[in-house]
């Protein structure tokens, strides 16, 4: 499974490239806020993405689909591996698929159900964004919601990838993937943490620990 980073810090996404972790980047909603202007919005993107050197996925500020659709195209010029990303709701559907009908890469976000999923996926678009944290936090099972969406995207053979949107760390992000999730977006801090692996850690300071002559590493001094 892919790993995609949020973040808009190219110092965390240079640590995580270099050790190979990640194979895009998914920019906070408010990143491109702070730009004097829309063409210096527009070259920060293309500076970034050009940087970052892998698809790097940005959110409009847009309060209407006219508006959304200037932006879209606007900012999906500033680099070939930007993706748009836009919301799975009614004004924004035409939207997505005149969109990605012109070739521009748009992320559906937003998705709570593999019947969401599925419908996204026939306007085009090439990322499905399943709102794992919040599937979870309302109680419900993202890994379930994701298995389903996969066995609809194969049978309709789509090509849409499917992303696990904030997976808690450990089980969570362990069963979104076997659930047949694409990729998965995770936070620079949450990243971090699935790599600093305790035991490892441990036993690198502490040489009687080392696994000897194919032995395997001992939890206690022996």
């Amino acid at each position: 499974m892919r790993l995609f980073l949020a973040t808009d810090a190219l110092d965390d996404v240079r640590w995580a490239h270099e050790r190979a972790l990640i194979d895009g980047v998914v920019l906070p909603d408010l990143a491109l806020h702070g730009g004097a202007s829309d063409e210096a919005s527009s070259a920060w993107l293309g500076e970034f993405a050009r940087a970052a050197a892998m698809p790097v996925f940005v959110a409009l500020d847009a309060t209407s689909a006219d508006a959304a659709e200037t932006d879209a195209e606007r900012l999906g010029r500033a680099a070939d591996h930007v993706v748009i990303q836009l919301p799975f709701a009614e004004p924004y559907i035409p939207l997505m698929h005149r969109l990605a009908t012109n070739g521009v890469k748009v992320a559906a976000t937003f998705i709570g159900s593999a019947a969401q999923a599925m419908l996204a996926a026939r306007t085009g678009v090439a990322f499905l964004f399943v709102d794992a944290d919040r599937i979870d936090a309302g109680g419900g099972d993202s890994a379930a919601v994701l298995r389903q969406a996969r066995a609809l995207l194969d049978s309709a053979e789509s090509e849409a990838d499917l992303v696990a949107v904030f997976p808690s760390l450990g089980a969570s992000l362990v069963n979104c993937a076997l659930a047949g999730a694409d990729a998965a977006v995770v936070g620079s801090a949450a990243l971090r943490a699935v790599v600093a692996y305790p035991f490892t850690d441990q036993s690198l300071l502490d040489p009687a620990r080392r696994p000897v002559q194919g032995e395997r590493l001992r939890v206690t001094p022996g």
